[in-house]
């Protein structure tokens, strides 16, 4: 009976025992513990288009045949959080559209909170464009989808109106083509006594590109003054030589894909008769391994050949653009290579028949500020040496015309003697150069 009753209890005091744990166990599980969460607002821009503007040269508010236009804008971002990979996309609602070029896309980066970006649109007008009207649509493209409201713009345009001319009484239309063909009292050889041949002489339009770039990253040292320089030499054309279009490339936009895009434009642009200049300032680099010299652009960060634009780029560019002349001038260390061969030119003479047969034949000449070298930054006034003796020798001049071969013979005693680079001229090898040379034309003589 003990021995029962001690079971009995044993039992009823595991019981009670099982049934403590279990309600702690239970205390447990029910309890909840709250933890309060902050919800974090996500920063957004806000993209808008403002303070949009047409303007030409002769202020009347029409896109003429050939003249050179501009659509400019502001991109303001008046959000919270920064824009990023922006973009302007133009195109046309009426394709149709003959005679107008212009970039379709144009790559603008990052915007901060609060802070705008200025663009500017330059609208090249050939003379197929006729009488009408035109509508450009501007989008701002953000890289998550938050775009800008889009805009669009209505332009008039205007063809070209060929002159009359009376003849024993008799009106009669002639085309006459803006600075392009000089005959009588137009003729770019006035004074020199050639009237003889004046006919023969045909000038096309000019065209420049000009790439400065300052703001380098990675591995490749910023510079100080190539902007500068390039700028200047944008100024010195259009004030005192005849260039009718001028682009130009200065820091973030002077990726290897732009400077690649308005190579291409200029070979699908420029015709026959037409000059090309081409200028560079900026980091070079030659590979030995390769035995091959390059351009820098701005988005190369480390020491790899496809970020550059390579000498073999731009000869085949020089080829495929169809100008009766180009010059292409660098400002880069390791230039010079771009030069291969044994080629020939012929011999300056100051007359006029040198002159005509120059302009006659074709060329494609480059002027680089050194050989396989490095070259120096710094120099004189803000500029590098070599782009300081350029400049003074294209500001220097007074004669009607300035051919290569005399700007680079007026400045490569200074740079020498100022420097430790020896500039180089001469025709690139196999790009079509038949002897000829491009021609500085002055204003107003």
């Amino acid at each position: 009976m003990k021995t029962k009753i001690l079971i009995f209890a044993l039992i009823i005091l595991a019981g009670y025992s099982y049934g403590q744990e279990k309600v702690i166990s239970g205390k447990s599980k029910v309890k909840k513990l709250f933890v309060e969460q902050e919800e974090t607002k996500k920063l957004l821009p806000s993209l808008e288009i403002k303070e949009q503007a047409f303007s030409d040269k002769n202020s009347n508010q029409i896109i003429d045949a050939y003249e050179t236009s501009e659509i400019t804008f502001k991109i303001v971002n008046s959000g919270e959080g920064s824009a990023t990979g922006v973009q302007v996309k133009i195109s046309l609602t009426n394709t149709d559209i003959k005679g107008l070029t212009f970039d379709e896309t144009t790559y603008v980066g990052d915007i901060q909170a609060n802070e705008s970006k200025d663009i500017i649109i330059p609208i090249i007008a050939t003379k197929e464009v006729q009488t009408g009207s035109v509508l450009f649509n501007i989008e701002v493209l953000e890289k998550n989808g938050l775009d800008a409201h889009p805009l669009a713009m209505r332009i008039e345009t205007q063809k070209y109106t060929p002159e009359v001319t009376v003849v024993e009484g008799i009106k009669q239309e002639e085309e006459v083509i803006p600075e392009t063909t000089y005959r009588g009292v137009g003729d770019p050889l006035k004074g020199l006594n050639v009237s003889k041949e004046r006919s023969e002489m045909i000038i096309g339009d000019y065209f420049a590109l000009i790439i400065g770039i300052d703001d380098y990253s990675g591995i490749w040292t910023p510079l100080n003054n190539a902007v500068h320089d390039a700028k200047a030499i944008k100024e010195m054309l259009e004030s005192k030589y005849k260039f009718e279009y001028i682009r130009t490339l200065y820091n973030r936009l002077a990726t290897r894909q732009e400077i690649i895009r308005q190579l291409e434009w200029l070979a699908r642009t420029v015709t026959e008769d037409d000059n090309v200049f081409i200028y560079y300032s900026g980091h070079g680099d030659f590979k030995k391994e390769y035995n091959k010299g390059y351009w820098v652009p701005v988005d190369a960060t480390e020491e790899s050949t496809y970020q550059y634009v390579s000498n073999n780029d731009l000869q085949t560019f020089l080829s495929a653009i169809k100008s009766k002349h180009t010059l292409l001038i660098s400002d880069a260390c390791f230039s010079g290579d771009i030069f291969r061969g044994k080629t020939i030119s012929i011999p300056f003479e100051d007359t006029e028949r040198y002159y005509r047969d120059v302009n006659e034949k074709l060329s494609r000449q480059a002027i680089t500020s050194g050989g396989i070298e490095p070259v120096m930054d710094g120099g004189r006034e803000g500029h590098s040496v070599f782009a300081y003796y350029l400049l003074k020798s294209l500001r220097n001049n007074n004669k009607r015309f300035f051919d290569a071969f005399t700007l680079y013979n007026d400045l490569r005693i200074p740079v020498v003697n100022n420097s430790v680079q020896s500039p180089i001229f001469q025709p690139i090898k196999n790009t079509g150069d038949e002897g000829g040379q491009f021609l500085f034309i002055k204003k107003d003589f």
